[in-house]
């Protein structure tokens, strides 16, 4: 089943495509096994991680910027409102909920911090002990339905080059040095460094979902997706080079390996896509793969705010692989931790969402609709 049939014929938010889904779920998936080896095993020095780090969570805002575009959405005020309230409960509540749970307790217990100093570090963390991105993703979402909505009766082509514009000046602010922008507390409170950082992503997947057509037909053409590859490896590997070198010193190294890892980036998003895209078939319901991949990328919320809790402090273990360093033994290690804590997060996703007030407070789950009288009496 091609894209056109699966999404563009859709009616809005009725239709889910089966490999974003699939590829959603492969991207949590790397989320979890890259905080594994930061928070487990406090180290970081992992070929594997270090290179799937650097574009995982920019799939992840591509993603949502993907899945929010509606080519036939129509912006008028209540649709603006109710669509704004919607994402402050799902982002907001559960976040809150799990991310001051966590800090009072798994967070406080392990670093030998109080309550209330867990809580202050919490708030005042710009990083929010791991639980940034659902708040960085709902900043991103209010800025698109507010130029969608302020720019409703102006072309999307128009819509989308002011949010291009937008993207571009946040990156150019990030270039000022994550201490500099988080000096000030508003920025630490709010994420801002992160959304500044990844907004420029959400933009693209937007952008990429009204072009998609186009786009798929230039990648299939041959050696396309190949080059990309190619460039994408070598890229990967002259940066490592450069941060390497003497000349990393140098203002200009510098700026040179940002550029590199940007490029990076999106070279490791339109390969990712492209992978799952052209495999479709595989990553369909129709095969266990697939099956479990949408499960998982259906209840990425659910595993983000859930698995914080059961990474264990494995540190012992992370000094044993910084003197053995091999990664073939390190990667088998993470894979299957991070496929155990996955499975633990979804019965506990299971079980709380028993109460179906708390799966749509604590993971944006829609009310059940009432059963009808007539469906009752038979």
């Amino acid at each position: 089943m091609s894209l056109t049939t699966t999404y563009a014929n859709a009616p809005a938010g009725k239709k889910r495509i089966e490999w974003v889904d699939a590829l959603r779920g492969f991207t949590m998936i790397l989320v979890v096994f890259s905080h594994i080896e930061i928070f487990g095993y406090e180290y970081t020095d992992s070929t594997v991680k270090s290179f799937f780090c650097l574009f995982h969570m920019p799939l992840f805002f591509f993603i949502s910027g993907f899945m929010a575009y509606r080519a036939d959405e129509v912006w008028t005020r209540s649709h603006f409102t109710s669509s704004l309230l919607k994402k402050f409960r799902i982002q907001i509540i559960p976040t809150l909920f799990f991310g001051l749970l966590f800090a009072i307790t798994v967070f406080a217990h392990r670093y030998g911090h109080s309550p209330i100093e867990s809580v202050s570090l919490f708030l005042n963390s710009p990083n929010k002990l791991g639980y940034w991105f659902t708040l960085a993703l709902l900043v991103m979402f209010i800025i698109y339905y507010t130029v969608s909505f302020l720019l409703s009766r102006y072309k999307l082509a128009t819509r989308q080059l002011v949010l291009a514009g937008i993207a571009l000046l946040l990156y150019m602010v990030t270039l000022s040095g994550s201490s500099t922008i988080n000096s000030f507390a508003p920025a630490k409170w709010f994420c801002l460094f992160f959304i500044m950082l990844n907004f420029q992503f959400f933009v693209f997947g937007n952008i990429f979902a009204c072009h998609r057509q186009r786009i798929f037909k230039f990648l299939q053409r041959p050696n396309v997706i190949g080059a990309a590859i190619f460039l994408l490896f070598g890229l990967y590997i002259a940066n490592l080079f450069l941060k390497d070198s003497a000349l990393f010193q140098l203002a200009a190294a510098r700026g040179a390996s940002k550029l590199i890892v940007e490029a990076i980036r999106y070279l490791g998003i339109i390969c990712m896509v492209a992978f799952f895209h052209h495999n479709e078939n595989i990553f369909s319901s129709a095969t266990r793969t697939g099956r479990c991949l949408q499960y998982i990328g259906r209840r990425t919320l659910d595993i983000y705010l859930l698995h914080y809790f059961l990474i264990p402090n494995l540190t012992t273990l992370g000094h044993f692989f910084e003197s053995v360093e091999n990664t073939v033994i390190q990667t088998t290690c993470s894979v299957i931790l991070t496929m155990l804590i996955i499975g633990f997060c979804l019965l506990l996703s299971n079980f709380i969402r028993t109460s179906s007030t708390l799966a749509y407070y604590l993971f944006g789950a829609k009310r059940e609709s009432q059963p009808q009288n007539n469906q009752l009496d038979k």
